[in-house]
């Protein structure tokens, strides 16, 4: 019984170890992925302003 309770609290004590890493890794990680995601949208309006000027440059060439 002892055994089993001792594995259980290894077990448990390896479950908090592990769970306080991510959550480190998590708040290590977060501000890349909110710079990341601003870097992305900023992206996206560039590609879709260069879009609409590739589409107007189209439709000024002769048929």
């Amino acid at each position: 019984m002892d055994e089993e309770i001792k594995m259980l609290e290894d077990k448990l004590t390896e479950l908090v170890d592990a769970v306080t890493s991510l959550r480190q890794e998590n708040s290590e990680i977060k501000p890349s992925v909110e710079m990341l995601q601003e870097e992305n949208r900023a992206l996206k309006a560039k590609i879709s302003e260069a879009t609409m000027k590739i589409e107007n440059l189209l439709g000024q060439l002769p048929n």
